[in-house]
């Protein structure tokens, strides 16, 4: 009898190891992990016979809060968000724009959506996917109305699925049988799916080094006009300066006598002067001809912003000019009193 009984136990442990688990158990040992990294491809689409788009995308994440999101790797389209647990960076390779943001900015999540996870693997896009947030639910709370679905079951796959109220629309989420590791997530409509989310690599619990959560952008890139127009501003009159130095120093050495290049400096000054009253004078009668005139953006927009560069033009040979007077002060350049 009791070789009996511990046959039945036995029989019995191994029924219910080999019963799937609920999602929200195979998910919770997840949310404990100190690194996350997943890799895979999703696409969307609204229509029924459009074919659905293969958009890949990598993902790392650590318990510190430092992550990085990589849509498109490896391609002209690539775009790039990661944090160091304090700034959010976001670098898109195809137009060389980069911007950051603190993480506490109100439109941090314009750039990435929930930048501030708990859990390394709230990152994963699959797990996003499947958290229904406007339901007010988290990750596990979502993925308790699952059920299994056993006619598209089989020995490799685990398939859960939940349906609408209305039968038409429901989501579905593919398991391994032999691990229990998340492979695929769908979305349907119909009974055609309409959007996906396929796992094609995970890591869980090891090493990451700085490749894997951070992105280095060129200095040129990150000082250029378009994404630091303050630091390339400062750098163009900075070199404007020094140019302008070696210029005035030629000619102060050249010339025959000092007073002749203060001359030609007093001279410049006078076109410069001109030159600047002109310019005004036709950005001034051009915005007051274009004050109410309609568009989209108005034409007045477009006067102020061409306005703007003539300003920062003539600051510049401002600054040219005035780096004359550094080499003047010089003692061989001294006009004698």
């Amino acid at each position: 009898m009791r070789f009996a009984a511990l046959l039945l136990a036995v029989f019995a442990a191994a029924a219910r190891a080999a019963e799937p688990q609920p999602l929200e158990s195979l998910a919770a040992p997840l949310l404990q992990a100190r690194t996350y990294c997943e890799t895979g491809k999703f696409g969307f689409t609204t229509g029924p016979n459009e074919p659905l788009p293969e958009n890949r995308y990598r993902v790392c994440a650590h318990r510190d809060g430092r992550f990085k999101y990589v849509d498109s790797p490896e391609e002209r389209s690539q775009i790039v968000t990661w944090s160091d647990g304090r700034t959010l960076h976001r670098y898109v390779e195809y137009g060389r724009n980069y911007q950051k943001r603190d993480l506490a900015a109100r439109d941090a999540d314009h750039f990435y959506e929930r930048p501030r996870e708990a859990a390394p693997a709230l990152h994963s896009r699959l797990f996003r996917q499947a958290t229904r947030s406007g339901a007010g639910l988290d990750l596990l709370g979502s993925l308790k109305d699952y059920r299994i679905n056993a006619e598209l079951s089989n020995a490799r796959q685990t398939v859960y699925e939940r349906m609408s109220d209305d039968r038409r629309g429901g989501t579905r989420i593919r398991v391994a049988a032999a691990d229990g590791a998340f492979m695929r997530y769908e979305s349907l409509y119909d009974g055609v799916v309409r959007g996906y989310v396929e796992i094609a690599e995970r890591r869980v619990d090891l090493p990451l080094d700085e490749t894997d959560l951070g992105y280095e952008v060129p200095l040129a890139t990150r000082s250029s006009w378009q994404n630091n127009p303050r630091v390339f501003l400062s750098g163009l009159f900075l070199l404007t300066a020094l140019v302008g130095a070696a210029f005035w120093a030629w000619r102060f050495r050249r010339a025959v006598h000092p007073y002749d290049v203060v001359s030609d400096r007093r001279r410049y000054w006078r076109v410069f002067a001109w030159a600047f009253g002109a310019v005004a004078a036709v950005f001034g009668a051009l915005a007051a001809l274009s004050w109410n005139v309609p568009g989209h953006p108005p034409p007045f927009f477009f006067i102020v912003g061409f306005a703007g560069l003539a300003a920062i033009g003539f600051g510049l040979v401002a600054c040219f000019l005035l780096s004359s007077y550094v080499i003047q002060a010089l003692p061989r350049n001294r006009i004698p009193r």
